[in-house]
């Protein structure tokens, strides 16, 4: 036991403060999110639904006769995007950058700096997770129309670590000016 202390007291106070209150975030986030939201499809179903018309306005750019269809029940927890009567994408809820959402958010909590800065970046930061996340969408409409062979590993690997690296991208911009005003 007193090897664990030892080993936490030589951890710096900003990193102990960071994960204590990662930790806290995320336990609470969990409980909120399993046993409140699932359930009842908050804001799962409203973000996945507005994805879906994003993503199919960009695609209409490029693409005559683009649709969607909506799911309105809590069994179905997904969105279709149509191109000419064909299912391209089916949007799902874990597709719908909520977690992304989450762990952006989370970061700026978990990392000190004014209540006003992590407004000013929550307010930068959400449509730019939201519009990069459309973009993802599309692209993997796209290659299911055009290139099948890469939808598997560009929409779990390639696209998927695109966007953490820009939301990274993010973070590290936050930190690196908050340091400096913070010397």
């Amino acid at each position: 036991m007193s090897d664990i202390k030892a080993l936490y007291n030589k951890v710096p106070k900003l990193i102990r403060s960071f994960l204590l209150r990662a930790l806290l975030i995320f336990i609470g986030w969990q409980l909120l999110y399993s046993f409140l939201l699932v359930p009842i499809r908050i804001p799962d179903r409203q973000l996945t639904n507005i994805t879906c018309f994003s993503t199919a306005k960009l695609l209409s750019v490029f693409y005559d006769n683009v649709g969607t269809i909506y799911t309105h029940n809590n069994a179905t927890r997904s969105a279709i995007i149509t191109v000419n009567g064909h299912g391209v994408l089916g949007i799902l809820d874990p597709c719908n950058a909520l977690d992304i959402i989450v762990l952006y958010i989370s970061f700026l909590f978990c990392f000190p700096g004014t209540m006003s800065r992590r407004i000013m970046f929550i307010i930068i930061g959400l449509p730019y997770i939201y519009f990069i996340n459309t973009i993802r969408c599309a692209l993997i409409a796209w290659l299911n129309m055009a290139h099948k062979g890469w939808v598997d590993i560009s929409h779990h690997y390639i696209f998927t670590a695109s966007v953490y690296l820009l939301v990274f991208y993010l973070w590290t911009i936050y930190t690196k000016k908050d340091t400096a005003n913070a010397g």
